[in-house]
């Protein structure tokens, strides 16, 4: 047998940047101390998450696309780390992601890797994130594009937002923000075993992840969610779908204009993102020059099953899925 080569080591560098309303935000760069030379990757986390994600210790989706020669940056949106929690409550919204954080994540991963084009790996609200602002931005600097977890309308199939849609007028009378993070930190004492609370539920299928992973996911993964994002990103199940700027702004009427070759990623027991509303998300984008559906789960020939985060934390996870993200961006 040839031996195999060690591998590089991998660097890590804070990068720090405002966006176009002057906010900081931040993103880690991760690559081989040689630099690689397969082009400049952002990882972008979702809804109530933050890089974590992403950069598990032993579990790093950004250090394997590092050691496969990506330059990862892995970005966070306003108000993703506690120690942000100073920000008025809620400050924010789909419109101050669209206008000010993806169009500044987008230049700075540029300016930092000297690349004019940048792969996007999505997860969740990441991954929709960048379908909308490819929408907005046809000529988007954006080479390919993997969206976990991820659809431009949440009204086919099953969804917990369905549920969360019919008790809007609740939440939005009680609540200036939804503490998720808190919700999290108490479902940690119990996750893995016992009834399934809902971060736990709407997260992670219990027997693909090790409990202690779960655990440590709910206690630092977590962050806290304006009702202001919330009810914009309700818009999912208005007649028009998506929509922004006070309904100026819509895209399931464009989606002729999303032009990036995709990959998207669903997981079978995904309660966030099911295989019907992804399904339905392909015939949006059957325009873009390349797509393909990649479904992990039992009745795909896997294992086990896959949850929301699963897909990038789940025992398997690194020998089922990344390889399909990393055969992709390649």
């Amino acid at each position: 047998m040839i031996p195999q080569p060690p591998e590089l080591p991998i660097e890590r560098e804070p990068i720090r940047f405002r966006a176009g309303d002057g906010c900081w935000l931040s993103m880690t760069r991760i690559r081989r101390v040689d630099g690689g030379a397969r082009g400049a990757v952002v990882l972008q986390h979702g809804l109530a998450s933050n890089g974590l994600v992403f950069d598990y210790p032993g579990r790093s989706l950004a250090e394997d696309l590092a050691h496969a020669g990506f330059d990862c940056y892995v970005s966070e949106l306003r108000g993703a780390r506690a120690d942000e929690h100073a920000l008025p409550l809620g400050s924010y919204g789909l419109d101050d992601y669209m206008a000010c954080d993806i169009p500044a994540i987008v230049e700075a991963a540029r300016a930092a890797s000297g690349q004019q084009r940048l792969h996007w790996v999505g997860h969740s609200l990441g991954g929709i994130l960048l379908m909308l602002y490819a929408i907005e931005h046809p000529d988007a600097p954006i080479a390919r594009f993997v969206a976990i977890g991820s659809s431009l309308d949440y009204r086919p199939g099953r969804s917990v937002y369905q549920d969360l849609h019919r008790v809007r007028g609740l939440l939005q009378s009680w609540l200036h923000e939804v503490p998720f993070d808190r919700f999290s930190h108490w479902n940690a004492l119990s996750a893995g075993y016992g009834p399934s609370l809902l971060p736990e539920k709407m997260n992670f299928w219990r027997s693909n992840v090790e409990r202690k992973i779960m655990r440590d996911m709910l206690q630092r993964g977590f962050t806290r969610v304006p009702m202001r994002l919330l009810l914009d990103l309700d818009s999912t199940f208005a007649p028009g779908g998506f929509s922004r700027a006070a309904g100026e702004v819509e895209y399931l009427s464009r989606t002729e204009d999303f032009c990036v070759p995709s990959c998207l990623i669903v997981g079978t027991r995904d309660v966030q993102c099911g295989e019907i509303a992804v399904d339905e998300t392909a015939r949006l984008l059957s325009r873009a020059p390349e797509l393909r559906v990649a479904r992990f789960g039992k009745s795909h020939g896997h294992v086990d099953d896959y949850g929301h985060f699963d897909l990038i934390v789940g025992k398997r996870a690194q020998r089922e899925v990344w390889p399909t993200i990393r055969g992709f961006l390649s």
